[in-house]
């Protein structure tokens, strides 16, 4: 499955997302979020400081006082999807000058102050460390129409605890760590989330036991490179010492961590698979490339054989597990034959789903230090990214239709609305225990619940069945 098919892809925007509770009727915030899950949860932050502030969320930003953007640097296109939304807002603002608007994120730490000077209808930008002080800025803006830049180091929002639950309040998220210490060649995660650091061991178990309290029945831990989890706290903790306690919550139903870097994971994190019953079987594990070359290029740590005996642990230690991928095609240097080597780590792989993107060069990265060329050619590029969507296409096909026939678990996550499924009941939407999309069928609301769905018919990027 290509990115750009995935409800996870870091360039998609995603609007409506926060229910922010406690707003003043007519007073109202609306957020735009590209980017990876960290992003929405950062913006759930964001918008938690807001209601706080009597400001409730819209879906609509010509109804909004406060306008914000959440911003996404790992590709250009991300970047200019969000100037293009400030383009729009333009109008609003001259329409109504007492609109403030605000960039936020990881494109504000990169840009700085040259986000005024592209848009200088803009009041706020703010970096990745200040999510918690949306609110202050707003009012500071109001109070002495100044602009405000904050891009320190703040680590306020590491430890952050003010949330607010979204609608979908059975599936929620938790920030663990941020930040990394790898400095891959074609990456700016570091440049633009800073150095690694972990949320406090009790304090995420706390938070856990929070939102399972309040309705939670499956939790997702986040981290930019999540397996290094723990380790510059004191004292030393792991990821694996963390799902095993986490998993211990009450009601907790499953557990769900996100990414992991090849380089940093641990046997005793894929024994987890093993021995924690409610840690869900899915390992979102980027290889990048398959080919050694490449991978030695773009700085990742390990060679393709170290990547696949990893993925051969993962199957022994829980055989059902789903894998997914990240993979760049394109990168400086990439001939033909590394490109063959890539598309056959996919075969051996056989990933149920990967987020496949062609190399850009982006400012403040170690390949703009090395003054790397892009010298692969964009018709190549394009021709090698549609080759191995091809392919993937076909192995998630392969991988999804060994579940035809099959029962399997499944928490339902909405309504589908745009489906109206046979003798009047509704189409529904949930997660398999490997992740991946399930569609039935039923007469009464099932949001929120986990109930069996007997697989009758899938595609490449969705299960279809029947309640069981």
């Amino acid at each position: 499955m290509s990115h750009d098919d995935h409800d996870h892809s870091e360039d998609l925007p995603r609007e409506g997302v926060v229910f922010a509770p406690g707003g003043v009727p007519g007073k109202s915030a609306y957020m735009l979020t590209f980017g990876c899950q960290m992003n929405v949860l950062d913006s759930e932050l964001a918008m938690a400081t807001l209601a706080e502030s009597g400001l409730g969320a819209t879906d609509a930003p010509e109804q909004a006082e406060v306008i914000l953007v959440n911003t996404c640097s790992v590709r250009d296109k991300a970047e200019q999807k969000a100037y293009s939304f400030l383009g729009r807002m333009k109008r609003l603002k001259k329409a109504n000058p007492h609109v403030v608007i605000g960039v936020l994120g990881c494109m504000a730490q990169k840009e700085g102050e040259l986000i005024f000077k592209r848009a200088p209808y803009v009041d706020i930008v703010a970096g990745t460390r200040h999510f918690t002080r949306i609110d202050e800025y707003v009012r500071r803006v109001r109070e002495g129409k100044q602009r405000i830049l904050a891009l320190g180091r703040d680590d306020e929002v590491v430890s952050a605890k003010r949330y607010r639950l979204r609608d979908s309040r059975h599936s929620l998220q938790v920030a663990v760590m941020r930040g990394c210490d790898h400095h891959c060649t074609f990456c700016v995660v570091p440049n633009t989330r800073g150095i690694e650091q972990s949320k406090p061991f009790d304090e995420v178990v706390k938070e856990c036991e929070i939102l399972v309290g309040a309705g939670a029945r499956e939790i997702t831990l986040l981290g930019q490179n999540i397996d290094s989890y723990g380790k510059r706290l004191s004292p030393r903790r792991t990821l694996a010492e963390l799902l095993h306690a986490v998993s211990k919550i009450p009601g907790l139903d499953r557990l769900r961590f996100i990414t992991s870097h090849p380089a940093d994971l641990k046997p005793e994190l894929l024994e987890a698979f093993r021995e924690i019953p409610n840690l869900m079987p899915y390992l979102h594990f980027p290889a990048q490339s398959g080919s050694d070359r490449i991978l030695r290029a773009m700085r990742r740590g390990y060679s393709a054989d170290d990547y696949l005996r990893l993925v051969d642990q993962a199957r022994a230690a829980c055989p059902e597990i789903g894998l997914a991928g990240d993979t760049i095609v394109g990168f400086p240097t990439e001939t033909d034959t590394d490109f063959e080597r890539t598309v056959e780590l996919h075969r051996r792989v056989e990933y149920q789903n990967a987020f496949i993107f062609a190399y850009s060069h982006r400012a403040f990265t170690p390949a703009e230090k090395m003054n790397l060329a892009d010298d692969i050619p964009e018709d190549v590029k394009s021709q090698r990214v549609n080759e191995l969507i091809r392919q993937q296409r076909e192995i998630s096909a392969r991988v999804l239709k060994r579940y035809e026939g099959r029962v399997l678990p499944v928490l339902v996550d909405s309504r589908v609305k745009t489906v109206g499924a046979p003798g009047g009941g509704t189409t529904f939407e949930g997660r398999s225990p490997q992740n991946n999309i399930v569609h039935f069928d039923s007469g009464r609301d099932l949001t929120g619940e986990i109930v069996n769905v007997k697989i009758t018919r899938t595609t490449g990027q969705a299960l279809y069945g029947q309640l069981a």
